[in-house]
């Protein structure tokens, strides 16, 4: 699906493209994931998380637990406390103090070598910012998207196609429950 303007700031785009590494195509609407290609073939890792190398601790199994918790957490934010605090308390992380833009600020940094820790301290300086919620998955095709409207309030990936494979989810799911209302006057009157 296209980024049409879906992209995060800084590190937390990574978030967002490991999340998406799961997808469901708009073109066959059937769950599709990237990830286990990615894993056998260190080269599309390489270009897909240039910077975030994976160590032996990054299986296969911790990484889709990792991105299945992600992807709750966005799509819900209130209820995926829970399991963002067991990455938290398992990653081995430390907090520094750093001198950013003419003050000092608390940034989470991963002690350990690999993906895994770096995204839980991506996502931790993230909810520290205030930015986390707005990475969200769209109800309908579940793509993660980063909200970048002045309220905060955007629930779709998108509301007009917006290129090739796009989809108009917000449209779609506007149009579906305009007709249901119609459907239930037509039925009572």
């Amino acid at each position: 699906m296209p980024d049409h303007n879906q992209t995060a700031p800084g590190e937390l785009e990574a978030v967002r493209r490991f999340i998406n590494t799961w997808s469901i195509p708009n073109d066959t609407r059937k769950a599709t994931d990237a990830l286990p290609e990615l894993v056998r073939t260190p080269a599309m890792w390489s270009r897909e998380f240039r910077r975030q190398p994976r160590s032996r601790a990054d299986s296969m199994d911790r990484l889709q637990r990792l991105r299945a918790d992600l992807r709750s957490a966005c799509e819900e934010h209130a209820s995926g406390d829970k399991a963002l605090n067991r990455w938290f308390n398992d990653a081995a992380l430390s907090v520094k103090a750093q001198w950013v833009d003419g003050t000092t600020k608390l940034v989470v940094e991963s002690s350990g070598a690999g993906f895994v820790g770096y995204i839980v301290a991506v996502v931790a300086n993230a909810i520290a910012a205030g930015n986390w919620t707005r990475l969200k998955s769209c109800p309908d095709c579940r793509w993660t998207f980063y909200d970048h409207t002045r309220n905060g309030k955007k629930r779709w990936c998108g509301m007009t196609k917006g290129g090739p494979g796009g989809r108009a989810c917000g449209t779609i799911a506007k149009v579906t429950a305009y007709r249901a209302r119609e459907a239930r006057k037509t039925s009572v009157a």
